[in-house]
């Protein structure tokens, strides 16, 4: 049985829930649910702790496992390349 109501952590300050009682919609809400898993299991920072980076360290802006989070969740939600 599905929970009328599901309380996600928050994004920055705002607090995230799912409310099952609005009938038949769609939404990309499943990425919440992605995040949810990823944050809990740490998916995203385990693949990437497993990847080779070849990149000059002095010149990184971003985490890989900040560019492996991005990438998933993008073919998450139907973007290609």
């Amino acid at each position: 049985m599905v929970p009328e109501k599901l309380t996600f952590s928050p994004l920055s300050r705002r607090q995230i829930e799912a409310d099952f009682s609005g009938g038949h919609i769609t939404s990309d809400a499943g990425l919440l649910l992605l995040r949810e898993v990823d944050k809990q299991h740490r998916l995203t920072r385990r693949l990437a702790a497993v990847l080779l980076d070849p990149r000059a360290p002095e010149q990184v802006r971003h985490k890989l496992d900040t560019l492996v989070r991005q990438r998933v969740f993008g073919v998450a939600a139907g973007y290609e390349d």
